[in-house]
C-alpha cells in the first residue's frame, strides 16, 4: 500500500501537483520513514520538490538539507544531482538562509 502512495507522491511533484503530493503524504509516511536510507532520501526531495512548487520555500530547503546529509554519506551522486536540481530550479536575488545552507552545502560536495 505504501509504495503506491510513495509513488504517488513521487508522480505529483514531477508533475507539479503540490495538492495531489500532500494528499499522498500521510500515507507515504511508512516509505517515508523505511530502513532504506537512500530511497527515503530521493522520495524526501520529491516531496521537496512539491513544497518548492507551492511556495514553501523554507519546507522544501530544510528537506533538501536532510537528503544531502544522506546522499553525503552514502557518497550518492544521484541524490547530490537531484538535490542540485532543485536548488536550480528556484532563483532569486536574495536566497533566504536556508537556501543559502543549502548552496553552501553543494559548493563543498565533491564526489
Amino acid at each position: 500500500m505504501f509504495e503506491v502512495a510513495a509513488a504517488r507522491l513521487t508522480c505529483g511533484a514531477r508533475l507539479g501537483l503540490p495538492r495531489w503530493v500532500t494528499t499522498s503524504q500521510d500515507t507515504a509516511a511508512a516509505a517515508l520513514t523505511s530502513s532504506h536510507e537512500k530511497q527515503r532520501a530521493l522520495l524526501t526531495l520529491d516531496l521537496a520538490g512539491a513544497h518548492l512548487t507551492s511556495g514553501r520555500l523554507d519546507g522544501a530547503f530544510a528537506l533538501v538539507t536532510r537528503a544531502l546529509e544522506t546522499g553525503v554519506r552514502y557518497r550518492s551522486g544521484r541524490i547530490i544531482e537531484r538535490a542540485r536540481g532543485l536548488r536550480r530550479a528556484y532563483a532569486s536575488p536574495t536566497p533566504s538562509r536556508v537556501v543559502r545552507d543549502v548552496d553552501d552545502r553543494l559548493h563543498g560536495i565533491y564526489l
